[in-house]
């Protein structure tokens, strides 16, 4: 789906949608934190794109190159998100859901370093700006997202039942 320029957002039913992501980046504070292709993606928004247009060239080279170290680190693969003429900017991490956990903590922390600070918030059941761990997770109500009028609510993932099994004429076979 992300070679069509599209998120796969899994809804209440546990069915899967395919989001534009111009849609999503609008809509989003400053440090806000999308879980996507079941917690292997999250899409940060850092802030507006007259900070990032602003900084010096040497800031922004050092900033990648952090963004390089910090992916590193976390064993992930980092990649800033400015597009041209949008109001906001984000950075997209890709990896292993746990280890992506981990690295949220720390993020907000490097942007502060380029006077960008924020605190990730997930979009699965996060108060305070902070993320939350799994088992605080697990204990809060899921989360209403709006986005461009479609509102998603964001759930733990569940797991899915299997179809019923049946024969060619629609009949369950045992």
């Amino acid at each position: 789906v992300e070679d069509m320029g599209r998120w796969l957002v899994e809804l209440e039913t546990g069915e899967e949608k395919a989001v534009k992501n111009d849609n999503l980046l609008t809509t989003l504070d400053p440090g806000a934190t999308l879980l996507l292709e079941r917690g292997c993606v999250a899409h940060v928004t850092v802030g507006r794109t007259a900070v990032w247009n602003s900084m010096e060239e040497e800031s922004r080279q050092s900033l990648h190159a952090d963004l390089a170290t910090f992916g590193e680190k976390f064993e992930l693969r980092t990649e800033l998100n400015v597009i041209e003429g949008w109001p906001q900017f984000s950075v997209v991490l890709r990896g292993h859901p746990d280890h992506i956990l981990a690295a949220l903590e720390e993020l907000g922390a490097l942007f502060g370093y380029y006077q960008m600070p924020f605190k990730s918030s997930r979009s699965r059941g996060s108060s305070g700006g902070q993320v939350a761990d799994a088992q605080e997770a697990e204990a809060q109500e899921p989360e209403l997202v709006e986005v461009e009028g479609m509102t998603v609510t964001s759930m733990e993932k569940r797991e899915r039942r299997g179809r019923p099994k049946v024969d060619r004429y629609g009949r369950p076979t045992g």
